[in-house]
């Protein structure tokens, strides 16, 4: 019973640092591979160190 409340808190801590990757505008898959293999605290205060980038425009493709 132990263990899935573990799993449970760190998938909730996992899904805690997609919303916050995608409102910094950052890839969040990138972001939780990396809380995977390091540590999600860590991430998340690194993700909280950094600034927001801005929008990216996507550029329209022409149909042939």
């Amino acid at each position: 019973m132990e263990i899935f409340i573990f799993i449970l808190i760190y998938v909730a801590i996992l899904y805690g640092i997609y919303k916050f990757a995608l409102s910094k505008n950052r890839e969040p898959i990138g972001w939780i591979i990396a809380s995977l293999i390091v540590s999600p605290i860590i991430v998340f205060v690194v993700l909280a160190c950094m600034s927001t980038l801005s929008k990216k425009k996507r550029v329209k493709r022409r149909k042939y």
